[in-house]
């Protein structure tokens, strides 16, 4: 009987026992799920309190980097946005402006009609020798606050019409058509000839030998009151001349260029740079005639004691080059163009 308590007692206590661990299991069992619990609450608090759009940017990226991944043309990255174009645009008209500025101060020296003897440059480099000697080097940069003011939102336009306008004409003519490139280059140019026109009357003024204006500002209220608003628009009708054939040639020529040097289309930077000189340069040597004319009537002087410039419109202008420099003034400082143009639309493709 003793021995048989004995284990009644002990069988007792081992079932306490085990019922005592349970109970703690479960005490910790529901203290963990408390923790993670109130863990989890505090977290979402957290994440409630934070703005929404940081989310959605997030997600954003995410996407992004997905589309990125995922697309093996680079050309089809998700760049539709207009505003993408534009920015890029802004970035790309100020650094080549800034960047050849110089050398297009030379240009628009060597265009000059009916030149003083001073400056009769035999060569773009006995140019650069002699503004540098006669009158420093701070004049190779004359006028070049104006334009870098207004190349970024003019450039930022020009390539977000062009981009748009490719995108319409791809859907109608297919996405390599070249006449579709031609169009989207044209319809672009003449939004960027209305914001860079007057720009470039003032701008060209600015780099005559001896200018008589101290700044652009002065350059322009000076325009403004003695010439009226139409001295800055004198040379618009051979600016679109000019810029619609150019910029209908630089597109078409870059596109073609472009597909020859990469067929599948793979990310090779250098291959932009390439196609946009070639392409830039060709279209600058082509159009030569049109810029001649654009500077004479930018930096014609006017008939004294009246608004009215002594040479109007670009049929009077091209008769006038003909008759004071014959055939090759059509061409006069084609090379200094030609090296404003390439490099500028090179720079201009490698950033885009």
């Amino acid at each position: 009987m003793a021995v048989s308590r004995m284990s009644m007692s002990l069988s007792t206590e081992n079932i306490q026992l085990h019922a005592a661990a349970d109970r703690s299991k479960t005490i910790e069992s529901r203290t963990e799920h408390s923790i993670q619990h109130s863990t989890q609450h505090s977290l979402n608090q957290t994440h409630s309190s934070q703005p929404p759009d940081r989310y959605q940017m997030i997600d954003s990226v995410h996407n992004f980097i997905e589309k990125f991944v995922e697309n093996d043309e680079y050309e089809d990255l998700p760049t539709e946005n207009g505003m993408v174009h534009m920015a890029a645009g802004c970035s790309a008209g100020i650094a080549e402006h800034c960047a050849m500025y110089p050398v297009d101060l030379v240009k628009t020296r060597m265009m000059a009609v009916n030149t003083p003897i001073e400056m009769r440059y035999t060569s773009m480099l006995n140019a650069f020798r002699s503004i540098m000697a006669t009158e420093g080097i701070r004049s190779l940069w004359r006028g070049m606050p104006m334009v870098f003011t207004c190349a970024g939102p003019a450039h930022g336009a020009y390539f977000a019409s062009y981009e748009a306008a490719k995108k319409h004409t791809g859907a109608r003519l297919g996405r390599d058509n070249p006449i579709g490139h031609m169009i989207a280059g044209g319809g672009a140019s003449l939004v960027h000839d209305a914001v860079m026109t007057p720009v470039d009357a003032v701008k060209q003024r600015m780099q005559k030998f001896k200018s008589s204006y101290k700044s652009s500002w002065h350059c322009s209220k000076s325009m403004l009151k003695e010439e009226g608003v139409r001295s800055f628009y004198r040379s618009y009708g051979t600016q679109i001349c000019m810029n619609i054939p150019q910029q209908c040639l630089h597109f078409m020529a870059y596109e073609r260029i472009k597909r020859h040097l990469n067929p599948s289309n793979e990310y090779r930077p250098l291959i932009h740079i390439v196609s946009g000189g070639l392409a830039g340069g060709l279209a600058a040597a082509l159009t030569t005639p049109f810029d001649v004319c654009k500077t004479l009537l930018n930096t014609q002087p006017t008939v004294p004691n009246s608004k009215q410039p002594v040479i109007r419109g670009l049929t009077n202008g091209l008769v006038t080059i003909y008759r004071v420099a014959g055939p090759a003034g059509f061409y006069k400082g084609w090379t200094p163009r030609m090296l404003t143009i390439a490099p500028s639309t090179a720079i201009c493709w490698w950033i885009l």
